[in-house]
C-alpha cells in the first residue's frame, strides 16, 4: 500500500467509518482461543517487521533510538495474547476464564503459570517451561504494567539506565524465543522459521550493547517529561506499517496500526497537557489526568482551552480546533480506554469492535489529520513558551 504524497489535515464531514477506497470488514470468529491467537500473529509479525527494518538501517539513530519502542511493546503484547489464547484453550467456563484475566491482567509470568496449572499435557520440555517462566519474569520485573514503552520513561527508569544502549538484535531474539516455545505449547511442533529453540539463551529481559551502532540509546531530555522519542516512534512506525499492507492480511494488521496511532494520538494529548505557556493546565490537574486514556473527557477538555486562547491571539483560524473536537468525541466513542485495537474481545468475552467494514486507508487518514494537528499545536506552544520566557527575562 502506497501513501499519496499530499500533506494530511482533518477536515469537514470526515468520520472514522468513510469508505473512500476499498473496505476490509473486521470479523471475529468469537471463539476467543481462535480470535486472541490471530490477533497475537498480527502484532507479532507487526513487531518483527520493524525490528527487521531497524536493523537493516543501523546508522539510522531516529529509527534506533525511537522505532524500538512501539516494537518492544508490541512483541510484548503478542505474547500476553498468546498466552491468553492457550488459557482460552485449556479452559472452557466463560466465567473461570473472566475471572483469570481480571487477576492476572497483563502479567506475563502469572499467565503462563495458570496455564500451566490447567495443563496436564505439556507439549515443551522442562527446560524450555524454564526458560520461559524465568524470562517472563524478568519482563515484569521491568514493564509490570504493560506500558513502559507506551509513554515517557520515568525518572526511576532513567536512575537505571540513563545512557545506556538496549540491544535490539539480542532483545527481538529473545521475543522470538519466547514466542517459539509458546507456539510450541499449542502445536508441539518448533517453528524453526522463526528461530531455533536455545534455552541456553539468557533470560534477562533487557539486554545491554557496548556501543551504539544498531542499537537503542537511552537519553534524557532537558525537558521534564519529554514525550518526543514516544510520540515520534509511535507515530512513525504506524505509517511505516500502513505502508507495508498488504491485500491479504489488511483486517487482521489493521489493528496494531490503529493502536499505535490512537497511542500516538493520546502522547500528543498529553504532550501539550504539559505545556509550559503562561496559560496552560495547572499542575495537580495534571496530576489527576497524567494517567488517563480518556481522550476526550480528561485530556482534551483541559488543554482546549487554552490552545483556543493562544489560536486566538496569533489570528489562527479556530475551525481546526472546533473539527478536532469532533474528531476526538468520535474516536473515544469508539475506543474509550485505548483497549479496543488491543485485544479482540472484554475480559468477558464481549466483540465489541466486529463485523465492521472500515477503509483503513481513510481510517489512517483520519487518526493522522488528528495526530498532525496536535504536532502543529504543539511546535506552536513551544514557540510561544520561548518568547514568553524572553520576554519575562528582558523585564
Amino acid at each position: 500500500m502506497v501513501l499519496d504524497e499530499e500533506f494530511i489535515w482533518i477536515k469537514e464531514n470526515h468520520s472514522f467509518f468513510d469508505i473512500s477506497k476499498k473496505s476490509t470488514t473486521i470479523k471475529w470468529t468469537e471463539k476467543p482461543y481462535v480470535d486472541f491467537k490471530n490477533l497475537s500473529v498480527a502484532y507479532f509479525e507487526c513487531a518483527r517487521k520493524v525490528c527487521e527494518e531497524i536493523l537493516d538501517h543501523p546508522d539510522d539513530n531516529a529509527k534506533c533510538d525511537t522505532w524500538f519502542f512501539p516494537a518492544v511493546y508490541m512483541f510484548r503484547q503478542s505474547l500476553e495474547l498468546l498466552l491468553k489464547a492457550l488459557i482460552c484453550k485449556e479452559i472452557k467456563r466463560k466465567r473461570e476464564i473472566q475471572d483469570i484475566f481480571e487477576r492476572c491482567k497483563h502479567n506475563l509470568w502469572l499467565l503462563f503459570g495458570t496455564y500451566k496449572s490447567s495443563n496436564d499435557n505439556m507439549l515443551i520440555n522442562i527446560e524450555e517451561s524454564a526458560w520461559l517462566e524465568d524470562y517472563l519474569k524478568s519482563i515484569e520485573t521491568v514493564d509490570e504494567k504493560s506500558d513502559l514503552f507506551r509513554y515517557p520513561f520515568t525518572e526511576d527508569f532513567f536512575q537505571i539506565y540513563k545512557d545506556k544502549f538496549f540491544d535490539i538484535a539480542d532483545m527481538g531474539n529473545a521475543f522470538l524465543m519466547a514466542n517459539t516455545v509458546l507456539s510450541k505449547c499449542d502445536t508441539g511442533i518448533e517453528n524453526e522459521d522463526i528461530i531455533e529453540i536455545d534455552t541456553k539463551m539468557p533470560t534477562e529481559f533487557i539486554r545491554y550493547a557496548g556501543h551504539g551502532y544498531g542499537n537503542c540509546y537511552i537519553w534524557t531530555s532537558i525537558k521534564k517529561n519529554d514525550f518526543y522519542a514516544q510520540v515520534t516512534g509511535y507515530n512513525r512506525v504506524a505509517e511505516f506499517l500502513f505502508k507495508q499492507l498488504q491485500e491479504v492480511d489488511i483486517a487482521i494488521e489493521s489493528y496494531p496500526i490503529i493502536f499505535l496511532l490512537r497511542n500516538a494520538i493520546e502522547l500528543g494529548l498529553k504532550r501539550v497537557l504539559y505545556s509550559n505557556t503562561q496559560i496552560r493546565v495547572e499542575n495537580h490537574k495534571i496530576y489527576s489526568i497524567r494517567n488517563s486514556h480518556l481522550l476526550y473527557k480528561d485530556l482534551w477538555k483541559n488543554i482546549s482551552g487554552m490552545l483556543e486562547h493562544y489560536a486566538a491571539e496569533k489570528d489562527e483560524d479556530l475551525n481546526s480546533l472546533k473539527l478536532f473536537d469532533k474528531y476526538v468525541k468520535e474516536l473515544s466513542l469508539i475506543d474509550k480506554k485505548g483497549d479496543i485495537f488491543r485485544y479482540p474481545c472484554s475480559y468477558s468475552a464481549e466483540y465489541k469492535f466486529n463485523n465492521k467494514p472500515i477503509d483503513i486507508d481513510n481510517v489512517y487518514r483520519w487518526m493522522q489529520g488528528m495526530f498532525q494537528l496536535l504536532d502543529g499545536c504543539d511546535s506552536m506552544l513551544d514557540s510561544i513558551a520561548d518568547y514568553e520566557s524572553d520576554m519575562n527575562s528582558n523585564w
